[in-house]
């Protein structure tokens, strides 16, 4: 288990922080019912369960692009569900980072301008990684460099031009440049074969433990879990689902 990072004013202890949270579509019954879920600063948590068990709806809730009926969700020190949607938005933009599992890359930009997104929409962000790295040029840089990207021209090609397991590490890039608070995975080493994965995942795990940032990675394969300081699964997690009941 890898040691976690210690907080510090820019970096919370508990970087994501739910209780109590309920959710249903309108006025169907409450799919998700979880009394809390809680992430320290540097940990790596594998979150699993079977398809439509609420993995993406949970990390939609986190992410504020979705609203719970009840419940608190704090991201460092913001309690997120009493903003408003504009001000969840900018709170995603300062403190989180994604990897999507179909990476959302804007196809006609560079391979650096795609990492660069990251600190784009963030003043924290951006303020960051100046600090760490001296630019965010030479941030961009050292992530994709960390992640297998170490080809210098590459930098400059068209995202659209990437091979899948290429897209798939500059994600991450976008994801971890300017140290967020909580990362977050959906599904991201899907495209990549067995000892890419694991390289993937430690750089990413390393990354985080070194800023300090949370992981909070979703995926079905559970061979993943033993890279990880623990593994949750959402049906025992989620008190309003069957196997909960029973």
């Amino acid at each position: 288990m890898a040691a976690h990072a210690p907080a510090t004013a820019d970096h919370p202890e508990v970087p994501l922080l739910v209780r109590d949270l309920e959710f249903g579509w309108g006025r169907d019954p409450v799919l998700l019912r979880i009394p809390e879920l809680r992430l320290a600063a540097g940990e790596r948590v594998f979150l699993h369960g079977p398809s439509g068990s609420g993995k993406s709806t949970l990390l939609n809730l986190v992410a504020g692009t979705l609203a719970p009926r009840s419940g608190s969700i704090r991201i460092g020190d913001v309690e997120a569900t009493a903003l408003p949607a504009r001000r969840r938005d900018r709170l995603r933009a300062e403190r989180m980072g994604f990897v999507f599992q179909q990476f959302n890359l804007l196809p006609f930009l560079s391979v650096r301008d795609n990492v660069l997104l990251g600190c784009r929409f963030s003043k924290r962000r951006r303020a960051r990684a100046i600090a760490h790295d001296g630019s965010l040029e030479a941030a961009a840089h050292r992530l994709l460099e960390a992640l297998g990207l170490a080809d210098g021209p590459i930098f400059n090609r068209p995202a659209a031009e990437l091979s899948v397991g290429q897209q798939q590490r500059v994600a991450a890039a976008r994801a971890l440049i300017g140290e967020p608070d909580l990362v977050i995975a959906d599904e991201p080493t899907s495209a990549l074969d067995a000892d890419a994965r694991h390289g993937f995942l430690q750089l990413v795990g390393e990354e985080c433990a070194r800023s300090g940032a949370a992981l909070l990675f979703v995926s079905h394969d559970r061979a993943l879990e033993a890279d990880f300081d623990r593994a949750l699964d959402l049906r025992t997690l989620n008190h309003a689902a069957p196997e909960a009941r029973a």
